[in-house]
Formats: structure tokens, C-alpha cells, sequence
């Protein structure tokens, strides 16, 4: 009898049909995120995570050999507070091994005991699987949970999760009357975390900048400071250089916001730069009603460099060429082509719909990314599906007020899809 294989899924996988259902697998990191992940795996639990288990004793047990370990619970909130709980999964495979012989310390007796022997698969989606194998003695009343501990920490390690507690050498310490340390060996320098992680944030409690009305925790989750050194870098596009470096100054004292490694000064650094994004889409705006020439003439009147967007040095340069633009817009009656000849007075409409068209390109790019997130999307890929070849991303400060209904289109068709 042959086996039935094909449970679903039998159009031709080349159909439209199959094309829609099954679309293009795509990385769900790139190389450089990859990278800061495995950093932050790699980052040294918090020390009050660490505990002591002593593994050899003296004669006259009054000292024992001490070695580090962190809870599997650790393990588990760092994989959470990077990847989110739906990120990563484990499974376990549990087998019960009889009739092995050991010799009990200290007398030399042997006896019979069977052995559970735990094998977890630990997978990050983006990252891949790793499987690690714990085993413990079956007479000992906790040795499902402990053959389990050590299958899933021997997993993670293979991630860099914990992995550096295996180079931590024994440490020698006096015990107590229970066999237990009477102090906590200092660890090295090296052991210990050089920032927050998002797991020390959730365990301590701490919060800190607040962005957007939410409260971002204190320390860089690898994923979410990627996102938003994306978007910073995306907006730092949009503004110009004169602007992006004045604002990442201003706020982390740092020209380049590439330099910046704190998430809540980045998340500072995007929430200026979206405001003055605002202010240079009134800047457009107003220039597409007063005219080129007319920038370039006021640009050349405050002596600036030049009459690009980079030129602008700063936020408070911006704000005297959106008003002057501004009142310039209101009361030109007759702007001229370059041939001379008078056009047509702009109404005041068309200064309201070049502000509109910038809104509306701001909310597709949000939407976009929000989509992006959830389906593991380049934003550039998410808004010309969605815009069915009416415009493409990398023309989206090209459009004008004629492509706001496109751009409608364009954001209805993300909104709907689901949260």
C-alpha cells in the first residue's frame, strides 16, 4: 500500500494559485542581525542569576569544589525577550534506559538503576535547531527534571545561550553543616554582562524611555534594536545629512547615529527624526507651491552651502525655511514657469494636498513596516505588492499629489491584514 504523503497542497506549486498561498520564502535576518543575536545570546547571565553546585568535597567536608549554573527558567526569558514566545520552540524526547550498574561513592557497593536519558530540540525561527542530551540516574526522585535541564541548556548552548558557564573553572569554598557554600565565589570580569539584556531588564524590573507612549526596556533586545536602526537609517534618507547629524548630536552626542548602541537613545534619536521629517514635508510642500527658484534664492539669501536638503544644518534652519516658504506660498499670486510666462495662481488647497501627500507616503512606510514584521518582509518588498504596480518604493519621494489614491489604495490593502 503506498503511503499517503500529500495531505495538502496538491495544485501545481507553479499556479498563481500556489504562487499566492506559498509566497517567496525570504530570510528572516539579515547578516548583520544575525550577528547582533548571536552577541546577545552570548551575553553573561545577570550574577543574580547565577547559582553554585558543589561537585567535590574534602575528607573532612568542610570545603567543596563549587561550580556556576543558571536556572533553565534564564534561558528560557532570554530566548523570550529576544525571539518573543512564539520564536522558538522545543520538543523532548524521553527514553528510560534499565539494568546499568554503578558503584555508590565512597564504599565501593554496586547496584542496579536504570537511566532517563532527555534529548531536546531546541529551534529560534531565523536561526535553526540545535539538539543537546541530558541524562540522569532513574532511582533519583528528580531525574526527569534534571536529565531535562541539562538536554535544554545543552541545547541553547550550541545558540551561545549559557555557553560560557562551561569555562568557568571549580572554585574552592567553605560549606556549611547542610554541605552547602557559605559564599558566593566572585566571578570574572569577563563573566558578567556588559549591558542590560533584555532578560536582566524583565528580571530587575527595569524601564526606561519611553518612545511613542510605550516603555521600552532598558537594554538593546538585538531584534528590536535592529528595527530601529533601520528605521533610523530610513529616516536619517529622508531628511538629509545636515539634519540626521545635528539631531543624533543633539541627543546622543554622536554625528553618526550609527555609532549609537543604546536602544532607548536610538529610539530617542528615530522619535526627533520623525518629527523633523514632519518638517521637511511642510518644506516640500511649500517649495512645490513657491517653486525651485525661489528656495534656491532663499537658501542663497541665509547663506547656506547650497539649496539641497543636505545643506540644511539644522532644525532651527528648517523651521525659518518652512516659515518664510510658508508665507511666501500664501501670498504669491502669479509664480512663473521657466519660461517666464505666468501660471496659474495656487490655491491654497494645493499647499494642503502636498502636506497630505507627505502624511499618507509616512503612513504607508508605517503600515509597511508593521506587515513586514509580521510576514518577515523587506519594507521595499511589502509596499510594491501592496501598491499592484501603481508606484514603486524607491520612487516614493518622486510621487506627487495625483498618486495620493494610489497610496490609499496602497495602505488599505496592508490594513488589512491581520495584527
Amino acid at each position: 500500500m503506498q503511503a499517503n504523503t500529500a495531505t495538502a497542497g496538491t495544485a501545481d506549486a507553479t499556479s498563481p494559485a500556489a504562487l499566492q498561498q506559498y509566497p517567496p520564502v525570504l530570510e528572516k535576518y539579515t547578516n548583520e542581525q544575525v550577528q547582533q543575536l548571536v552577541v546577545a545570546l552570548e551575553e553573561p547571565f545577570d550574577p543574580r542569576e547565577i547559582k553554585w553546585r558543589v561537585t567535590n568535597t574534602t575528607s573532612d567536608r568542610r570545603r567543596g569544589q563549587v561550580i556556576a549554573y543558571a536556572d533553565p527558567r534564564a534561558y528560557t526569558d532570554r530566548l523570550n525577550a529576544l525571539f518573543t514566545v512564539r520564536g522558538w520552540t522545543r520538543e523532548y524526547v524521553v527514553q528510560v534506559i534499565q539494568n546499568f550498574e554503578r558503584k555508590e561513592r565512597g564504599n565501593g557497593d554496586g547496584i542496579i538503576s536504570g537511566k532517563i536519558v532527555v534529548t531536546c530540540k531546541v529551534t529560534i525561527d531565523g536561526l535553526g535547531s540545535h539538539t543537546g542530551l541530558g541524562e540522569e540516574w532513574a532511582d533519583n526522585e528528580n531525574a526527569g527534571t534534571s536529565a531535562e535541564a541539562q538536554a535544554f541548556k545543552r541545547a541553547c548552548s550550541c545558540f551561545g545561550l549559557g555557553r560560557y558557564l562551561y569555562d568557568l573553572d571549580g572554585n574552592w569554598v567553605d560549606l556549611d553543616e547542610r554541605k552547602q557554600p557559605l559564599s558566593r565565589p566572585r566571578l570574572p570580569d569577563w563573566a558578567l554582562p556588559k549591558r542590560n539584556t533584555a532578560a536582566t531588564a524583565h528580571r530587575n524590573g527595569t524601564a526606561h524611555a519611553a518612545t511613542n507612549g510605550n516603555v521600552k526596556r532598558e537594554g538593546a533586545v538585538p531584534a528590536e534594536f535592529a528595527d530601529v536602526k533601520a528605521r533610523v537609517k530610513f529616516l536619517c534618507e529622508q531628511v538629509g545629512l545636515g539634519l540626521s547629524r545635528s539631531v543624533s548630536k543633539s541627543i546622543a552626542a554622536r554625528e553618526n547615529p550609527d555609532e549609537i548602541q543604546d536602544v532607548g537613545m536610538l529610539s530617542a534619536v528615530s522619535m526627533k527624526l520623525e518629527d523633523t521629517l514632519r518638517g521637511v514635508e511642510r518644506l516640500r510642500a511649500a517649495t512645490a507651491v513657491v517653486g525651485e527658484t525661489s528656495f534656491s534664492q532663499l537658501c542663497r539669501e541665509m547663506n547656506l552651502p547650497g539649496d539641497c536638503l543636505d545643506d540644511i544644518p539644522d532644525r532651527r534652519t528648517l523651521r525659518q525655511l518652512i516659515e518664510s516658504l510658508e508665507r511666501a506660498a500664501g501670498a504669491t499670486p502669479m509664480p512663473q514657469n521657466g519660461a517666464g510666462s505666468t501660471l496659474p495662481a495656487p490655491s491654497r488647497s494645493a499647499l494642503d494636498s502636498a502636506r497630505e501627500l507627505g502624511a499618507t507616503r509616512a503612513n504607508l512606510v508605517r503600515e509597511a513596516q508593521r506587515v513586514g514584521k509580521l510576514r518577515n518582509m523587506k519594507v521595499s518588498d511589502v509596499v510594491d505588492r501592496a501598491a499592484k504596480g501603481a508606484f514603486r518604493f524607491v520612487g516614493l519621494q518622486r510621487l506627487t499629489p495625483d498618486s495620493l489614491p494610489a497610496l490609499k489604495a496602497a495602505i488599505d490593502v496592508l490594513r488589512q491584514v491581520e495584527q
